[in-house]
């Protein structure tokens, strides 16, 4: 969910208003070019991760849905880029990864959960015991 500012600037201002006014395909251009840019991918890169997984999530296998908000995620590696004297606090507006380190596409879902399996693999069986405990 995001929160508004209660003083946006000018600039924040005009880029809601062109959001609030943007068709579907329009806003589905704008979040791939994103995307590219965070993981510093060509758009044949993007292409070729989308036709090796047949425009499946790399992890569970269920069909992606592209066009929808925060559907596709680029899944890279973490450990690769360590957002360079940020002391692991990503810098706003800097990518996300190198580019060299990306696995594949994920489903939104997917890519959260690797991400905890990676930040927390201490925990897994713990999360296991909680799942089977409560669903009895």
């Amino acid at each position: 969910m995001r929160v508004r500012v209660e003083n946006p600037s000018a600039r924040a201002l005009a880029m809601r208003k062109i959001r609030e006014n943007e068709t579907p395909e329009e806003r589905a251009v704008r979040v791939l070019k994103y995307t590219l840019y965070n993981h510093r991918m060509t758009m044949e890169q993007y292409t070729a991760l989308r036709v090796a997984q047949a425009d499946r999530c790399g992890a569970c296998k269920e069909p992606l849905r592209f066009g929808e908000p925060r559907a596709v995620t680029v899944d890279h590696d973490p450990r690769c880029c360590q957002y360079e004297g940020a002391g692991m606090r990503r810098v706003q507006g800097q990518p996300i990864s190198c580019g060299k380190c990306v696995r594949a596409l994920l489903c939104g879902p997917c890519n959260r959960a690797v991400g905890f399996l990676e930040r927390y693999p201490q925990r897994v069986h713990m999360w296991i015991d909680y799942v089977r405990r409560v669903n009895r």
